[in-house]
């Protein structure tokens, strides 16, 4: 028994298929199983059924798993105190939202290739209402981790707080001035610009519309936050946007802050990978992501610009 033949029955056993498994491990599908077959071999067990097309963990298999999980556990603490530099590689695949994307993503992955050149970078952007499919994917193995808004529920995800987003009400100059900027006497003639209900962002627009009993009779969602901006731009309707993204598009006069509404909840953000998921490369992640985190937009002309690829319904 070996700590290669450990590490490759837990990778297949906690991955969605073998494929996913050794490329994982950066092996090939034959050498991984050829390592749990000697694994095998020497435990005198079956530890996956291999009737059906995916191999599943028999019930030998299952009595294993959590006893090479915490060895495997100890092996990676005690390795990692004699290699704090050493560089990853092989593939990271990996999914944000479009905050993000839009935000510090490209200084994330400029850091990431610097600390490790060798790691193939695959990220993923997803927008709107499509977020919800980020943690269904780190959850089935699909994806080594995502970024998301609010910490979800599924008990095969871990989370890791990055940092929180801020979020005012806005609209165009000439809107705010038919109504003097109030929120409450604008909704009800003027749509309500925003992300689908399935967002980040829904539940904290709702808490500040029922604290001042407003009406919203006409809404307009749209998935994407740049294409939001530039339908606030042109006097559309009215709505919120991130904080730092308000405070550029208000200094440039092309936004205003509306009046009497109480300050909306940040929404926290936080890194998620799988439970059962021992590799060094979440943890490595993790650490850069924290350095850089900032929700900020880098170029604010992206919201004045087209994007392509997103719809508005």
């Amino acid at each position: 028994m070996t700590l290669k033949q450990l590490e490759a029955f837990y990778l297949a056993a906690t991955s969605p298929n073998f494929m996913v498994a050794a490329e994982r491990l950066h092996i090939s599908v034959s050498t991984l199983s050829k390592r749990i077959t000697d694994l095998e071999h020497s435990l005198r067990s079956i530890l996956f059924d291999r009737s059906s097309l995916r191999a599943r963990l028999t019930s030998e298999g299952e009595q294993l798993l959590p006893h090479v999980e915490q060895l495997l556990k100890q092996a990676n603490y005690i390795v990692g105190l004699g290699r704090q530099t050493e560089s990853l590689r092989g593939r990271c695949h990996f999914g944000v939202g479009e905050l993000s994307a839009l935000t510090w993503l490209a200084s994330f992955i400029a850091q990431l290739q610097k600390a490790h050149p060798n790691l193939q970078l695959d990220p993923v952007v997803e927008a709107g209402s499509s977020l919800g499919n980020l943690a269904r994917r780190v959850a089935e193995g699909d994806l080594d981790f995502a970024v998301v808004a609010n910490r979800p529920t599924d008990t095969r995800i871990k989370a890791e707080f990055l940092g929180s987003a801020g979020f005012v009400w806005v609209c165009a100059p000439d809107l705010a001035r038919e109504r003097e900027g109030r929120l409450s006497a604008m909704l009800p003639d003027v749509a309500l610009i925003s992300l689908p209900p399935s967002s980040g962002t829904a539940l904290i627009i709702e808490q500040s519309l029922r604290s001042i009993d407003a009406l919203v009779t006409r809404r307009l969602h749209c998935n994407s936050w740049a294409v939001i901006a530039q339908l606030l731009i042109q006097g559309l309707g009215l709505g919120v946007l991130p904080e730092s993204w308000a405070n550029q598009l208000v200094e440039a006069g092309t936004l205003v802050r509306l009046r009497g509404v109480p300050p909306l909840a940040a929404l926290d953000y936080f890194l998620i990978s799988r439970e059962r998921d021992l590799r060094p490369l979440v943890g490595a992640c993790l650490d850069i992501a924290c350095q850089v985190v900032n929700f900020k937009p880098q170029d604010v002309s992206v919201l004045h610009s087209p994007v392509n690829g997103h719809t508005v319904s």
